[in-house]
């Protein structure tokens, strides 16, 4: 599997217009990855949005947030929403948490001191000009993650 860089609007459902930038995964063969295609999921990988980044524009987009940087998950089990919460944070600055379904599935293992590293995929804004809006990140059960393109 390999990672690929591209950037390109994309029209979502609802009949909007977003600038994605980033890599997208893809398979020796060729073909596009999905998140929830088998030699993602097979590797352990996951593929998912910072949830909540949207209420944290500021921070988002002044953080190092560019596709390819690395991120950090910080367990944030005093969270009064959600006991699995993770923090996902940027050059230091918190820009969203795991998703809340994959972090009730992580947290245990975070919590027992088992090694999770997290990267930007790709980013989305309303335009290239346009200050960042949101982030994808690929989550590994491991101390680092490497793209290769």
């Amino acid at each position: 599997m390999k990672a690929v860089f591209e950037e390109r609007y994309w029209y979502p459902d609802d009949g909007g217009q977003v600038w994605l930038a980033g890599y997208s995964l893809v398979a020796d063969d060729g073909r596009y990855l999905a998140r929830d295609a088998a030699e993602v999921l097979s590797r352990g990988l996951h593929v998912t949005t910072v949830a909540g980044a949207q209420h944290r524009a500021a921070a988002l987009d002044a953080a190092p947030a560019a596709p390819g940087a690395p991120l950090e998950m910080r367990r944030d089990p005093g969270n009064e929403h959600d006991p699995n919460a993770i923090e996902v944070l940027a050059g230091g600055v918190v820009i969203g948490f795991v998703p809340r379904d994959l972090a009730a599935a992580l947290a245990g293992d975070i919590d027992a001191g088992m090694p999770w590293s997290a990267l930007v995929l790709r980013e989305r804004r309303d335009s290239p000009r346009d200050p960042r809006t949101g982030v994808t990140m690929l989550l590994a059960p491991d101390t680092a993650i490497e793209l290769r393109d």
